[in-house]
């Protein structure tokens, strides 16, 4: 096949997109084999030299047949087109924008790429494509970090080129240079004849900002425009890049950096028209015979510019057409001519955002599996985020390394307070996308799903609604803290389950009113402590069973009052231990009934005080001992009746009555002594 004609367009950031014209004998080549062939056109320079148009062959047509030639139309573009073809969600995690290019481009056989690259290129937490081609997204990070790119074609292929730094860009073959002529054709030499500057109104500031939870404030920067608007105002640029927008200062002032050079670049441009087959993308040249050469001005601010004739002008597109014009004879002329955009080489230019690609948000929430180490039920860091894995997610194998961290929403948060609830490994939950960001993932809540159901049997319980937790590790549906409210009419109950321990802790007032019964049930033992007053009334009856032992201590003052009667029952002993004094006043009548023995025991003096009468019985034998003097007496009368015998004894005196009326006094010594008579009667008296 020969190539009768081409139509070429390349720039910079670009696919090249050549329409070739090709001549063949064979009217029948069959279309689907041209396919994604790799075809290269040359075209010959007036030095001998070839330039190359090299690409593949994306669409092939057959479009007449003349003279026996049949006429094809090919459309040729670079390997990099190929990935708008393959469409794909995935996950890419902390690569930086090369290994995002390198991890994309392995998956294409035709790849051939190489970087110029001097700045820094961080690593980026989350990058996610979703629903977009290859091309799409990786159109998307190259123009959000600032770079570009340009071909480099031999008579073998054609290299993508990587660059953040369009200054350092190579000149044009030969001598670097393009001659102004103010005429053109085929026969002449290669040059320009036409040039015109193009200046174009453009914002003179840009500021950005953005927010990052990690330090709780939002960072801004701004830069001015380096590109004078003669009498316009620097009207300013503001872009909230929203969160996560630029890690720290550094990373904002770049940005703003790089969006001020995308403006900039767009402000003054250069057109020319001319023949000079050099020309491409990329590449440089210094434009010599113009009458501006050597010209020289000022800036705004009266600072003389540079010298126009040394100026270099970095060429941003391409559009070529050339024609061998084969039908026109052998002796016919070919023709090329082109037209250029052009920039000054010292204004860096940058992809605008938006240049080659679309913009991807998602204004609307997903859901996504919680994941986690092997094993393991909880993973979360000290900001309570989590790991999680989209359903859409083909990479990734439902562990911790299937995302970054992602923060979790809860309805209050503040520095030490507010509610928490870290979802769990396996649970489905929404996420919400900041500002639709793709890369900005927020989990705002939890759903249930055949895996994991609601901790009630529904409908059936559909009345109840409240909290159910899981002990973890490895905690059943038997093992949960739980709060639960019933609403049922005439059924309301509120349930709170502590699988463990509870704890409540009240720092000021507690309290509690029950409108009807109140039961506790203590499996075990139960301590209070009251550090002041504590006040109990029972509006009725109190029974208190102890199955053991009672231990009652008070360390002050204990005052018991009983409105009505009083029964005390001991199974067994009663001791009582007083330290001090006992008083006990018994208003009406006292009686204490002892069935067995009864011992007192008073240490010092034991005084009793009968207001009435006292009467004493014993049913046996009663004994009253006395360690010294006894004395007893009667207001009038003392009367002591014994039913048998009668006796006294005062060492080896006594006197002694029986019941037969017989009275016996016997003694060492019997004084009688009388202030008045002393009568002495009986049958018999005997006086020995």
């Amino acid at each position: 096949m020969l190539a009768n004609a081409i139509n070429a367009n390349e720039a910079l950031s670009r696919d090249f997109e050549f329409q070739v014209e090709v001549l063949s004998d064979n009217a029948l080549i069959p279309l689907k084999d041209m396919m994604g062939k790799l075809v290269t056109i040359a075209l010959v320079r007036n030095d001998g030299t070839l330039r190359y148009f090299n690409g593949y062959v994306f669409d092939f047509s057959l479009v007449r047949t003349d003279a026996g030639f049949a006429f094809y139309r090919m459309t040729l573009k670079p390997w990099l087109a190929f990935l708008r073809l393959r469409q794909n969600s995935r996950v890419f995690q902390n690569l930086n924008i090369c290994e995002l290019c390198e991890q994309t481009f392995d998956d294409y056989q035709q790849r051939d790429y190489r970087y110029a690259i001097t700045g820094k290129t961080p690593n980026t937490t989350l990058m996610v494509q979703y629903n977009e081609s290859d091309y799409n997204h990786l159109h998307r990070r190259l123009e959000q970090a600032g770079l570009y790119y340009w071909y480099e074609h031999s008579a073998e292929g054609h290299t993508l080129w990587i660059g953040d730094d369009s200054t350092l860009g190579k000149s044009i073959e030969g001598e670097g240079t393009m001659r102004f002529q103010n005429a053109a054709g085929a026969m002449e030499d290669d040059g320009i004849h036409q040039w015109s500057p193009v200046r174009h109104v453009s914002s003179g500031k840009v500021a950005v900002n953005s927010y990052n939870f990690k330090n709780a404030r939002s960072n801004r920067m701004d830069r001015p425009s380096l590109n004078p608007q003669g009498k316009v105002a620097p009207l300013e640029v503001y872009e909230d890049t929203g969160a996560y927008g630029f890690k720290d200062d550094e990373a904002g002032e770049a940005l703003a950096t790089r969006r001020m050079e995308e403006i900039d670049a767009r402000g003054q441009d250069f057109s020319a028209e001319g023949n000079d087959r050099a020309a491409q993308p990329g590449r440089s040249f210094r434009l010599t015979e113009h009458f501006s050469g050597g010209a020289r001005g000022r800036d705004d601010d009266d600072a003389p510019l540079e010298d126009r004739a040394g100026r270099e002008y970095l060429i941003v597109s391409v559009h070529h057409q050339a024609s061998n014009n084969y039908q026109d004879g052998r002796h016919a002329l070919s023709h090329y001519g082109n037209t250029l955009t052009c920039l000054r080489k010292s204004k860096r230019w940058r992809p605008h955002v938006g240049l080659n690609s679309r913009d991807v948000r998602i204004y609307g929430v997903q859901t996504a599996t919680v994941v986690g180490h092997k094993g393991s039920e909880i993973l979360t860091d000290e900001f309570g985020r989590v790991r999680l894995q989209f359903h859409w997610d083909r990479d990734h194998k439902f562990d911790a390394a299937s995302s970054p961290w992602v923060r979790v929403m809860t309805s209050m948060a503040g520095n030490r307070f507010g509610m928490i609830g870290i979802p769990r490994v396996g649970q489905e939950v929404v996420v919400t996308f900041l500002d639709g960001v793709c890369d900005r993932p927020l989990v705002i809540g939890c759903v249930y799903n055949a895996a994991n159901m609601p901790p009630w049997e529904l409908p059936a319980n559909k009345t109840q609604s409240g909290i159910l937790t899981r002990s973890t590790r490895e905690g059943s549906r038997d093992n949960a803290n739980a709060l639960r409210f019933e609403d049922l009419k005439g059924k309301e109950e509120v349930w709170l389950h502590a699988e463990r321990d509870q704890r409540i802790e009240v720092e000021h007032d507690e309290s509690h009113s029950v409108g009807n019964d109140r039961s506790k049930t203590v499996g075990r033992d139960e301590t209070v402590q009251v550090k002041h007053d504590r006040t109990e009334t029972v509006g009725n009856d109190e029974k208190i069973t102890v199955h053991g032992k009672r231990t009652e201590r008070v360390d002050g003052e204990e005052k018991i009052d009983i409105g009505g009667t009083r029964v005390e029952t001991v199974g067994q002993n009663d001791i009582v231990t007083i330290a001090g004094t006992r008083i006990e006043t018994v208003m009406l009548a006292k009686n204490e009934m002892v069935m067995l023995e009864k011992a007192l025991e008073v240490g010092d003096n034991y005084g009793v005080l009968v207001g009435g009468s006292m009467a004493t019985t014993v049913a046996r034998s009663q004994v009253e001992l006395v360690g010294q003097s006894k004395d007893t007496r009667a207001g009038t009368t003392y009367t002591i009746t014994a039913k048998d015998s009668f006796e006294i004894t005062v060492g080896s005196a006594s006197l002694k009555m029986t019941s037969d009326g017989a009275i016996t006094i016997s003694g060492t010594r019997i004084n009688i002594g009388a202030s008045g008579p002393v009568h002495i009667n009986g049958k018999d008296v005997d006086v020995n």
